[in-house]
């Protein structure tokens, strides 16, 4: 038989060595997220001008467009500079395809957490762990499927570091 959504435990996970120190990495991933993450991921009905996560627990992830329009996209869930973030991620899959709209249930949410683990003075290796993706409901196996795929989190990260490299 097979297991309803609800009882899977659907994660991806992807890391990435940067060259940079803990603190530079942690904070271009936090404050400068708009300089890397693709503009064609955005949540609003135009691309963001901005994104921002506000740092504390409890805090805001939301994109800005030109117009000055919000978009929520989750809510901090951990704070630990310069060690890690958890954000939830509060965006549905949809039906034959990924619903990028905000869901503001949090029992509908799954969770990202980035871990940032210094290497050295300017090395660091950073996680991403995107889990409790069976929450999002019917169609999350394949938002799974698309998440781990080269045009999500790896891509996402890739971005990261080249944005890291360039500074």
């Amino acid at each position: 038989m097979q297991k309803q959504a609800e009882e899977l435990d659907l994660r991806v996970f992807k890391s990435i060595h940067v060259k940079a120190p803990i603190e530079r990495a942690f904070s271009v991933f936090v404050e400068q997220m708009e300089a890397w993450w693709p503009a064609t991921h955005h949540i609003g009905k135009t691309p963001f001008e901005a994104i921002f996560i506000e740092p504390r627990v409890g805090g805001r992830w939301y994109e800005r467009n030109v117009e000055g329009a919000q978009c929520d996209w989750g809510k901090v869930l951990k704070w630990d500079p310069p060690n890690a973030v958890c954000l939830s991620w509060h965006v549905g899959p949809g039906h034959d395809s990924p619903d990028w709209t905000f869901d503001p249930d949090m029992d509908k949410a799954s969770a990202v957490e980035i871990r940032f683990c210094a290497e050295g003075p300017d090395r660091t290796l950073v996680e991403l762990e995107h889990r409790k993706i069976e929450r999002h409901g019917e169609g999350a196996e394949q938002l799974r499927t698309l998440f781990d795929g080269p045009g999500a989190w790896s891509g996402i990260l890739d971005s990261f570091a080249k944005r890291i490299e360039a500074l």
